[in-house]
């Protein structure tokens, strides 16, 4: 197996983690405990939800 898909599969890996951190932010679970569910340091947690909402917010298009 070369290194090529080994990098893609940490890619794959890191926007995961990201999107999970995001949602379970959102859910109302603490930096520190998504550190804990992820296996990473609250450090990188807190980098990861950086200029995140914490709520979502729609954009609806609305027709004149």
């Amino acid at each position: 197996m070369s290194g090529k898909p080994k990098a893609n599969d940490d890619k794959i890996t890191q926007l995961l983690q990201n999107l999970l951190a995001i949602e379970l932010w959102r859910g109302g679970i603490s930096q520190a405990e998504i550190g804990k569910r992820l296996g990473i340091a609250t450090g990188t947690v807190n980098k990861m939800l950086k200029g995140v909402n914490k709520e979502v917010t729609m954009v609806v298009n609305q027709k004149e």
